[in-house]
């Protein structure tokens, strides 16, 4: 009778929580608008300043905003870097609504904002900011952040901030890049550990006061609630305060309760409070590694067995979340938590009070040198991360039951053979997938096109996008940020490319191949293709490459060897919009002609020399500017379609009027990464079927 009430009890919670979470994931969208001198509450402790960007959270009737400006002058940059920053401001600006993904498997801006409480984000014209002196625990953690920021180096105040408060800051980043190599990044993130470090200290100090188990509860509670609030209040720590309230209070009040029992009620008051908490990719993380643990702490394995089943069994959640799995993360871990523990943890909270205790601050020096050299250590025993690529969710969901099926036979010592050829068999149709691609990836304004043929039995990119980059004052310069780590890199690690056979650049534009160096760092790539002439502007990129093949071609030549891609032009480049290289080649019976910035001129030379060129699928040349994509080009090639790569409000008024306009007259169907994202064709290798998609359904 017990069990069918617990089971009633359990449906009816599962039953109002999913209900309340539908409500909530299916709430509409807030309408675009524009909106003038309205007043803000600000965020203290958001408030983050990079050269002349500034993007903080704020607060208006109730709901929650992103905010973004640009900095106009030095004074009004210092206005916002000061002890006692603006705490409320009159703004002008215009809301906007937050995206989905703009690239196959990228980063879903819309989920990950809105599981946080935001709104919407505001791009603010103008701003009075002023302050009001209100108390606030954002405005007391903001001030330890300042303090922090004061008394250290660069490299010691991002770890101590970090591991103390939960703030990380620009340089957080660039110091970690190691740890996120080696998969040791979660040791620097609040997380489960440190907070069972912090309640764990204050409970044996509150024992050791002699406080019975009631009274030690209470205090517990209220610290953790401060400690929530003083470190950013992020999922993973609410999850772990209360993880650790409901273990300590099953021993308060003398209740038995399993500790999967405790796991899943944790989870029921998480998701209770934060109904969409699941849309943010770190408290996926965190809730299903801890349940891992929970797991591997019932099974009698050693220290290092559990650190590699940890490895293994987080594989699932990894590749989904980042298309890659550490391989040497778990080894690593159990090397260096000993250290973390007993040490770096334990300093840098000593670090944090030597803000206000001067005496002890004297051990920075010591912890600087120590972070450093953790940094350059991991950087070299850091082994490259296996990419397997991005699976579809009922693969996922596939991979984890094989995870829990695994711990099952391994707990009562049963063969897991066949268990293991299925997830292999799993993670195999993930890397070599039978789909065939073309993808105009969307890298804003800039080209970039990716082919990988079925079985990646070879993969293609022409162009790597790139930035233009303006002169700007000292005060105005920004962190340096690779914007293929937003958008090129994720796509081709999401499909399972750790290396491409083959790099076409068309031409010398920055925004043709202004990422190219930096994708060299991070792909590995066998061949590149260069138009014959033009590699005399690229020395100081082509020096350095060792592992690559450099080629460099001309009109009449072929690339690749299962898929063979003609090039139509140039004869001799210099790296102007004219020469670019101008790519042809079939799959799946579907003709594409890329034309880089080709201009109309080049375009009556190509013509005349392929008198019978037709094609399916065009690329839009010059982004669709009107100095190319001619109206005797579109005559001869009779495109079905036509694909224009641009971003989004760019400064050059692309695509023009006058270029869609010719489109329309010559019916071909027209798509735009600005408007819809990554655009793709997509084929099968085992029914031949084959469709053209895009990310965003753009209303038109």
């Amino acid at each position: 009778m017990k069990n069918h009430r617990l089971t009633l009890l359990v449906f009816l919670c599962s039953f109002f929580i999913g209900l309340r979470t539908y409500y909530y994931v299916n709430q509409e969208q807030s309408p675009q608008k524009e909106f003038t001198n309205q007043m803000i509450e600000i965020q203290p402790d958001s408030i983050k300043v990079d050269g002349d960007f500034l993007k903080f959270t704020g607060k208006m009737k109730k709901k929650k905003y992103l905010l973004y400006y640009v900095l106009k002058t030095p004074a009004e940059k210092a206005l916002w870097t000061k002890r006692n920053v603006p705490d409320t401001a009159v703004i002008s600006g215009e809301t906007a609504s937050f995206e989905g993904p703009r690239n196959l498997n990228g980063f879903d801006e819309r989920k990950q904002y809105k599981s946080l409480g935001f709104n919407q984000k505001i791009q603010v014209e103008s701003m009075k900011p002023y302050r009001q002196n209100k108390v606030s625990l954002s405005l007391l953690r903001q001030q330890l952040i300042w303090k922090v920021d004061q008394r250290y180096s660069k490299r010691l105040r991002s770890y101590v901030k970090a591991l103390v408060l939960g703030y990380k800051d620009e340089q957080f980043t660039e110091y970690t890049a190691a740890y996120k190599t080696t998969g040791l990044l979660h040791l620097f993130t609040l997380s489960g550990l440190h907070i069972q470090f912090y309640l764990g200290g204050i409970h044996l100090l509150l024992k050791r006061l002699g406080l019975i188990r009631g009274t030690r509860l209470c205090v517990l509670t209220l610290v953790g609630l401060l400690l929530v609030f003083l470190t950013g209040g992020s999922y993973s720590t609410i999850r772990a305060v209360i993880s650790f309230l409901l273990a300590f209070g099953c021993l308060t009040f003398e209740r038995s309760l399993s500790k999967l029992d405790q796991w899943s009620l944790m989870l029921y008051i998480l998701v209770f409070c934060f109904p969409l908490v699941f849309w943010s990719v770190g408290t996926q993380l965190s809730i299903y590694f801890a349940l891992m643990l929970l797991f591997l702490n019932d099974l009698s394995l050693k220290n290092w067995q559990q650190m590699f089943m940890f490895s293994a069994l987080a594989l699932p959640l990894l590749i989904y979340s980042f298309s890659e799995w550490t391989v040497v993360g778990g080894l690593l871990t159990l090397l260096l938590f000993p250290l973390f523990e007993w040490l770096i943890l334990p300093g840098s909270v000593v670090l944090f009070f030597g803000c206000f205790i001067p005496v002890l601050s004297l051990p920075a020096p010591l912890f600087d040198g120590l972070f450093s050299l953790l940094e350059k250590g991991l950087a070299l025993v850091a082994f490259p991360n296996i990419v397997i690529g991005h699976p579809s969710f009922l693969t996922l969901l596939c991979l984890i039951l094989c995870v829990l099926l695994l711990i099952d036979r391994l707990a009562y010592q049963q063969p897991i053979y066949w268990i293991v050829c299925v997830s292999l068999f799993l993670l195999a149709t993930t890397a070599f997938s039978a789909n065939g691609l073309v993808a105009f990836v969307d890298v804003g304004q800039g080209d970039s096109i990716f082919i990988k043929l079925p079985f990646k039995q070879e993969t293609f990119l022409i162009d790597t996008g790139g930035r233009l980059h303006f002169k700007r004052k000292k005060w105005q310069t920004r962190q340096l940020k690779n914007p293929s780590d937003y958008n090129l890199v994720p796509f081709l690690k999401s499909v399972g490319c750790r290396s491409i056979d083959h790099v076409v650049i068309t031409h010398n534009d920055a925004d043709h191949m202004g990422e190219l160096g930096h994708l060299l760092n991070e792909i590995t790539v066998k061949n590149l293709y260069l138009a014959k002439g033009s590699q005399m502007e690229l020395k100081k990129i082509l020096q350095p490459i060792n592992d690559t093949a450099i080629h460099l071609i001309k009109r009449g030549d072929t690339v690749g060897d299962h898929l063979k891609l003609q090039i139509l032009s140039p004869e001799t480049s210099q790296g102007k919009n004219d020469d670019s290289v101008v790519v042809y080649f079939v799959v799946n019976k579907q003709r594409f002609l890329l034309t880089g910035d080709l201009e109309t001129t080049g375009e009556e030379k190509m013509g005349a020399y392929y008198p019978k060129l037709t094609t399916d699928f065009l690329k839009i040349g010059h982004h669709g500017s009107n100095t190319s994509t001619g109206e005797a080009l579109l005559k001869q090639l009779q495109p079905k379609y036509g694909i224009i790569s641009v971003g989004r409000r760019n400064r050059y008024g692309h695509p023009t009027v006058e270029t869609l306009d010719k489109l329309k007259k010559y019916q071909i169907m027209t798509y735009r990464t600005d408007h819809q994202g990554m655009v793709y064709y997509q084929w099968s290798a085992l029914s031949k079927k084959g469709k053209i998609k895009v990310l965003i359904d753009f209303p038109e």
